[in-house]
């Protein structure tokens, strides 16, 4: 039994190499896309791979971030890599997994739960930590520390997606979907990940300018539902700080538990849930065989020249 990551990156050279430190110490294989960085991250992941094989840059090219077309291009990429029983999982360079998937496979599942969503905990750059930025006491110099001894507030997250899966090779993740159709049953215990997508105001305005540019352009925005109210098409950086007196906002300190809330909105009712078992057991090879496969001529959706020069423009002014 071997787990495989699916990866996607771009712009994250300030935590990427923290990112495959973390991975490495239980990951199998890392597939890993750079959807056209213009900072160091896709040179980071190089060397990493240079030096521990496990690590697969599958390539860089300008592309459309896409939940459906993309991550569905990479799960089929490494798809020939997988057998039967193997786990694979979504994988972001902000995310770094509290219990690491072997151990919670280990000890968290029952046999027939196959597939499993997230728990996140959201790690916030608070109003204190960006004026302790401003005043200089904190600095770029500072990235080289373990994120988690510089962001240590949080709020935990309701909302879940799936994000572990037993590999079956009939299993099918067309174009048009954000995860493979019947992908297993569901699993009670959600994974927990600490998420860091706001790390330091520098970051934080690259993120997003780089958004806002791609959801105002056209041609990517039929990519989203309601892409107006999508929090990708916030452009102003500042509207992602958290006061310190946000209610939800928790403290943890690196190296100790974190709590655990057996939030259940990602569980259809019991009744249905016992339909889901009983098709699970004996008759998801069977539906596989109806469902569409990914194309073998589709490729993630190239960026426009044009967007992607305004892109290089924009984010390498950000210093």
């Amino acid at each position: 039994m071997k787990f495989h990551t699916l990866l996607p990156v771009r712009d994250e050279g300030d935590i990427i190499k923290q990112c495959l430190e973390h991975l490495l110490t239980w990951a199998d294989a890392i597939y890993i896309f750079d959807t056209g960085s213009v900072d160091d991250t896709w040179e980071i992941v190089l060397d990493v791979a240079s030096k521990d094989k496990r690590v697969i840059p599958i390539r860089k090219q300008p592309v459309y971030f896409a939940e459906t077309r993309l991550r569905g291009y990479m799960f089929n990429f490494a798809r020939q890599f997988m057998q039967d029983g193997d786990w694979f999982l979504r994988v972001d360079a902000d995310e770094f997994h509290h219990i690491l998937p072997p151990e919670f496979v280990k000890t968290r599942l029952r046999k027939h739960e196959t597939i499993v969503y997230h728990q996140y905990y959201d790690f916030q750059l608070t109003q204190s930590e960006m004026e302790a930025w401003e005043r200089g006491e904190e600095t770029l110099a500072d990235r080289k520390r373990p994120i988690a001894e510089r962001r240590r507030y949080f709020i935990p997250s309701y909302y879940s997606e799936p994000r572990l899966c037993r590999y079956r090779s009939t299993m099918q993740w067309p174009i048009t979907c954000s995860f493979p159709i019947n992908a297993g049953f569901l699993a009670k215990e959600r994974l927990p990940i600490r998420h860091y997508p706001n790390r330091d105001p520098i970051q934080l305005n690259r993120r997003c300018t780089l958004r806002a540019i791609m959801m105002a352009d056209e041609i990517n925005r039929k990519n989203w539902t309601q892409p107006e109210q999508h929090h990708w098409s916030q452009a102003d950086w500042r509207k992602f700080i958290t006061p310190n007196n946000e209610p939800k906002l928790q403290y943890w300190e690196s190296g100790t538990n974190l709590p655990e809330y057996k939030f259940t909105n990602h569980l259809r009712p019991p009744h249905i849930r016992l339909i889901q078992r009983l098709v699970h057991a004996f008759l998801l090879p069977i539906l596989d065989k109806t469902r569409p496969s990914f194309p073998d001529d589709a490729q993630p959706q190239s960026i426009p020249i044009e967007i992607n020069q305004l892109l290089i423009k924009e984010l390498c002014q950000i210093q």
